[in-house]
């Protein structure tokens, strides 16, 4: 996707729940707001407006599924200044009303209950530091993507220093990195054309800082409290411990915390064979 459309979105996903002006978003991207409009929908499939109703939708169908917020103020933080023209937009984002959504999103958690898996456990993490590449679609095929792209990029830069012995800014000791992928959309509620995956790479801040200046995107996972569960075994299959992990979460009357969601990898297919994969799954909470 084109960068400077892609910073106009990393700014709506840190500022969801702000007012969003359409004219500053074209000036994030570097377009006249002419033609911002336009070419957002050409690269994104929908309008900016679209876009950000939609995420605003889907941000909210978690507040409703652990029912303790008014619904006013689910519609408020959603960006409708009624609850009457949130109820509509729900209505027809999901095809049903948020009463019946959470009845069937609680049904369906249910089912997830006897699942056999690690033991989760609430824990906290400082501010991560990640260099990372997005990539849209099918999880299974966009992290295989994203994951090339970044580590291409990576092995490119290093072989670069190679030709310069005596430039070593930075480490790129694979055992002080995390490996993770920050998973925003929920597959059952989300196209699966529309689903955004990072592939991310944590390092110290100042190899992250060091990488921004040669061009790389960077970020931050926020620090706090996590709900966290080991999964063990293939990434096809890593379903049950998620939604078993919310489970866990909505059974312990936990509450959930407005950020992505994030796997951390503690091998690779390179490393191991599938059925020893270890991925650590992170959920925000309170």
């Amino acid at each position: 996707m084109n960068k400077r459309i892609q910073k106009a979105i990393y700014h709506i996903e840190s500022h969801l729940n702000d007012e969003l002006d359409i004219f500053l978003l074209a000036d994030i991207s570097a377009y006249s707001r002419f033609h911002f409009c336009r070419v957002f929908k050409a690269q994104v499939g929908e309008s900016v407006m679209s876009f950000i109703t939609r995420l605003r939708l889907e941000s909210a169908s978690f507040d409703i599924q652990l029912g303790n917020k008014p619904m006013i103020d689910i519609a408020l933080n959603a960006g409708f200044q009624t609850q009457t023209g949130f109820l509509k937009a729900f209505k027809n984002r999901f095809d049903a009303t948020p009463t019946d959504y959470k009845r069937i999103s609680m049904k369906s958690l249910k089912n997830y209950q006897e699942i056999k898996m690690e033991m989760p456990e609430i824990v906290t993490r400082e501010t991560t530091f990640v260099v990372f590449t997005r990539e849209i679609g099918d999880y299974f095929k966009s992290s295989d993507i994203a994951w090339g792209r970044l580590t291409g990029e990576l092995n490119r830069l290093e072989e670069k220093f190679k030709k310069v012995p005596a430039y070593n800014e930075i480490d790129f000791d694979e055992k002080k990195a995390e490996l993770m992928g920050i998973i925003y959309d929920d597959p059952s509620i989300v196209e699966q054309e529309k689903l955004r995956y990072d592939a991310c790479i944590a390092w110290s801040e100042a190899e992250i800082i060091f990488l921004q200046s040669k061009g790389f995107e960077t970020k931050t996972i926020v620090d706090g409290k996590y709900a966290k569960v080991l999964h063990k075994g293939c990434y096809e299959t890593s379903d049950d411990s998620w939604f078993g992990l919310y489970e866990w979460i909505e059974k312990n009357k936990i509450e959930l915390r407005d950020k992505p969601s994030f796997e951390k990898y503690l091998n690779t297919p390179d490393d191991v064979k599938s059925t020893d994969l270890l991925t650590e799954i992170y959920v925000p909470v309170v």
